[in-house]
């Protein structure tokens, strides 16, 4: 298994099931963000930058290294990126529900998650299904499986 670092700011290849390639840039809170962008071969960084953003995760820290992941270059993390994003939580015990936020939860209706990732780790086979399943129109089931909102 290859071992790098991740910095805010790297970008990476990440395989797809069919071959493909896939994007993702590392940000500065642990999660990274997926473009709605596959190709053949790595990409300009330039290129990649500008597709929609696909989905923001938190991403075990292993997968780059575990899965092939290749980093291409760097760029800068926009501003509305830099700071951690708030979650959607659901008590699998419990069902109850709660906003997470840096290491802190307080009770929250569904109306409050509406919108927000809900709270997963998520790993390259997870990452993948859900990238395909956006790229070609239909539902992710591992997203459905941990959606809270």
């Amino acid at each position: 298994m290859a071992r790098f670092t991740k910095k805010p700011g790297d970008i990476f290849s990440l395989p797809l099931s069919d071959g493909t390639l896939a994007f993702a840039q590392w940000l500065p809170d642990g999660t990274a963000r997926f473009f709605t962008i596959t190709s053949q071969s790595a990409l300009p960084i330039a290129q990649i930058l500008s597709s929609p953003v696909a989905f923001r995760v938190i991403v075990f820290s292993d997968t780059p290294g575990r899965y092939n992941w290749a980093k291409l270059g760097k760029a800068s993390v926009p501003a509305a990126l830099s700071t951690p994003q708030h979650y959607a939580k659901k008590d699998s015990i419990t069902g109850e529900l709660s906003m997470y936020f840096q290491s802190v939860e307080r009770p929250a209706t569904l109306q409050e998650l509406a919108g927000l990732e809900t709270l997963a780790v998520w790993a390259h086979p997870h990452i993948v299904e859900r990238l395909e399943a956006q790229l070609s129109g239909r539902e992710s089931q591992f997203l459905k499986s941990v959606r809270v909102a």
